[in-house]
């Protein structure tokens, strides 16, 4: 019951911290959009991606594949720790310095050879890799997820900072959107050296001396390069849709200032549909240890009923944030960004937080159980099929077929998932009634999300200040309107409701009063 407990409560701080940060990450875009403009926004965010999956490897990815290579051999965990360190310092050195020298070439592979310098400061990110990832694998394998949720939060939180200040004083001194943009890719490493000093002390006393073992490093570098990669890029995949764009968009386009300024229009959805998704998956996947928890049993039975309830508790969420993203798409983007351009290609963005939250359910539930390999599969899958839209649609529709391509590429990539998680358990089903349950609890949302809108429209207050209580106005409502509706139908059960924040409270006052 202790180590039910302990990992219970490891995994909740891990979501909150990944949340916090996430949040973090969502918000600095705004005044960074507001202060350097669509252009600015397009420079950072075409080679953000990058800086992205090296930061995501140091948090997530590389983490969970060191605790579990020292799970697996206890008894030679120093061992294993510093073979992993030399792997992965070795892998970091290569590609850091090979980013640095190649940046102009893979400036020209997004279509804009100005974004050298960027690129450049991006490369510093992977020289700190190793011994953050390490630590933080360390701390998780003996079930201790403080040192990784206190140095994710004050990561982000330095680097955020940071970010906006050079960013400030950027504009003010007149550098130009690269320099801008390559100033506050820098900031990372100012994050990164808070986040490994926090780290450092936690560790005191306990990483000994370095051990070198010719046999672990074979080993380790094997599984690194295996399911390693699998569990990478598994986890990877709304930033390689973001890196596809940047590849693609301005090639398709032209090398005009037009385009690019279209691509950082299109490029504020981006932060809006990862809030989405985060919001859904956290929530969700709180019971992600007691799957993992009765898979290690090997009771079957339990392990299906356990996913089917995280699948129906994500798609309740899933659904609900989807739905609201959209409705609420015009106003958000006059409110945040100024004005409304791009929505309709920022709303089939919002749209795609349903089945890309799906994917990244299935795909969390596939690495908990070790099927890496299945969530991998699946993700390639639904990225091939983001590439091909991409070249088809964007030429004819611009910034609205990159949102279309981003749509069809994640309802690929769940489908895929889908599949392979029926492949790997027997058949896994939210069930047809709960999908006709979930109906009654949207559509009267989106019917009240629609309602108030045409409203403020005609009331033609289309100011920032008139924007943002919408949106107040829109959320708070449409969230109260949703629960009515879903307590009411019986979308969930009981124990399905627990699971979710204040849903147990929601779910007793629905019983005691029957008004909600």
């Amino acid at each position: 019951m202790n180590q039910r407990m302990t990992i219970a409560q490891g995994a909740a701080l891990l979501a909150i911290s990944s949340y916090v940060s996430k949040l973090l990450s969502f918000f600095y875009r705004i005044p960074y959009q507001n202060m350097a403009g669509d252009f600015g926004l397009y420079v950072y965010q075409t080679v953000y991606p990058v800086f992205a999956i090296a930061a995501a490897l140091g948090i997530y990815a590389l983490p969970v594949v060191v605790a579990k290579l020292t799970l697996h051999h206890p008894e030679e965990k120093r061992e294993v720790l510093w073979s992993i360190f030399f792997v992965l310092l070795v892998m970091s050195f290569v590609l850091g310095t090979l980013g640095w020298w190649v940046a102009p070439e893979v400036a020209l592979l997004f279509g804009d050879a100005q974004l050298v310098q960027p690129l450049r400061a991006v490369t510093l990110t992977f020289y700190l890799l190793p011994v953050i990832a390490v630590l933080r694998g360390m701390f998780q394998a003996d079930l201790e997820m403080r040192p990784t949720a206190f140095s994710q939060i004050t990561e982000n939180a330095v680097r955020v900072c940071l970010l906006l200040l050079v960013t400030y004083y950027g504009v003010q001194m007149g550098a130009n959107p690269y320099q801008v943009g390559a100033a506050a890719h820098m900031t990372a490493l100012g994050g990164s050296i808070a986040s490994l000093i926090l780290l450092v002390r936690f560790a005191k006393g306990r990483i000994g001396r370095p051990v070198v073992s010719k046999r672990h490093i074979r080993r380790v570098g094997r599984v690194l390069l295996t399911s390693g990669l699998a569990v990478s890029i598994a986890s990877l995949a709304l930033l390689l849709m973001q890196l596809i764009d940047g590849l693609t968009f301005v090639n398709l386009l032209g090398d005009s200032l037009e385009t690019k300024v279209e691509k950082g229009i299109f490029d504020r959805g981006y932060p809006l549909l990862q809030f989405a998704i985060l919001f859904a998956t956290s929530i969700s996947l709180a019971s992600v240890p007691t799957l993992l928890m009765e898979y290690r049993k090997r009771n079957d039975a339990a392990t299906k009923q356990h996913l089917e309830t995280l699948l129906r508790s994500g798609l309740l969420i899933a659904a609900a944030a989807t739905v609201g993203l959209v409705g609420v798409m015009r106003p958000l983007n006059i409110a945040l960004y100024q004005d409304d351009n791009g929505t309709v290609a920022l709303s089939w963005l919002a749209a795609t937080a349903f089945t890309a939250s799906l994917s990244m359910i299935i795909v969390s539930c596939l690495q908990s159980v070790d099927a890496e390999k299945y969530a991998f599969v699946g993700v390639v899958v639904g990225l091939s099929v983001k590439l091909g839209l991409n070249i088809t649609l964007i030429p004819a529709y611009g910034m609205l077929g990159a949102g279309m391509a981003t749509f069809g590429g994640f309802a690929v990539m769940a489908a895929a998932q889908l599949v392979l998680l029926n492949r790997k358990f027997g058949r896994v089903t939210a069930g047809r009634s709960f999908y006709v349950r979930l109906s009654k609890a949207v559509v009267p949302m989106a019917v009240f999300l629609y309602i108030i809108e045409q409203l403020f429209r005609l009331s033609g207050w289309e100011s920032r200040f008139g924007a943002m209580l919408e949106v107040g106005i829109l959320v708070l409502g449409g969230a109260g309107v949703f629960c009515v509706f879903a307590l009411r139908t019986g979308v969930l059960s009981e124990r399905e409701w627990a699971l979710l924040p204040f849903g147990e409270k929601l779910y007793r006052i629905h019983q005691r009063r029957g008004i909600i």
